[in-house]
């Protein structure tokens, strides 16, 4: 789904200009209010729709959950998206076609998942078991976001290494997401940055399990 560009800093309650709602959703009148319907189903909202200039205005994150879609902001790109959690939409990144063999793939997947279990846990050893000599960056102390779910969205071979980003869906006070890009040589990691930050409204584990703001 096309995402929607947006110029000005926004949160995901922020408002959109409905042209069309089609037969999904409706917009009643009732005493001067504007009511939200998706399906036949009301839906309440915390921040109220209006009307501007004669334009219904309704937020947008509230239509897109009734109608069971992922929303997102990506504060650096300034941009809306919009997702159906039923058809996953992921970009190729760096364009790349690899050339993984099984057994590849299933290495560099565990040692993506070695980092990000010593890293949650705290593990010090662990981490050290997938990086190399002298890797700086192992977690300390303090309060860290718990890692709800992570995901491998692209590689890229590099020279002599592989550059591998991962998706990392976080959750402490708040969800949030972040791009992690590691850099892999010999099976281990040399580093890993974080190169995106975007804000999550909500995010699916998988049926029955969800978190939100």
């Amino acid at each position: 789904m096309e995402a929607i560009k947006i110029k000005k800093k926004l949160f995901i309650s922020l408002f959109v200009v409905v042209f069309s709602l089609s037969i999904v959703v409706g917009l009643a009148f009732a005493k001067g209010s504007v009511k939200i319907v998706v399906n036949g189903q009301q839906v309440t909202s915390d921040v109220a729709p209006q009307i501007v200039n004669n334009r219904v205005m309704v937020p947008l994150s509230v239509v897109a959950k009734a109608l069971d879609a992922n929303v997102g902001w990506n504060q650096k790109n300034q941009t809306v998206t919009i997702n159906d959690k039923a058809i996953p939409s992921q970009e190729d990144i760096w364009k790349q076609d690899l050339d993984f063999i099984g057994s590849g793939w299933a290495s560099l997947r565990n040692i993506i998942g070695t980092f990000m279990i010593g890293f949650d846990e705290r593990d010090d050893a662990l981490i050290k078991s997938v990086t190399v000599e002298g890797y700086d960056k192992l977690p300390i102390g303090g309060m860290y976001p718990a890692i709800i779910d992570y995901k491998i969205v692209d590689a890229q071979e590099l020279t002599h290494s592989l550059k591998v980003r991962v998706k990392v869906i976080l959750y402490e006070d708040i969800l949030k997401g972040e791009m992690w890009d590691f850099v892999i040589t010999n099976r281990k990691i040399e580093t890993m940055k974080k190169v995106d930050f975007f804000n999550v409204d909500e995010y699916t584990v998988f049926p029955g399990l969800s978190y939100s703001k």
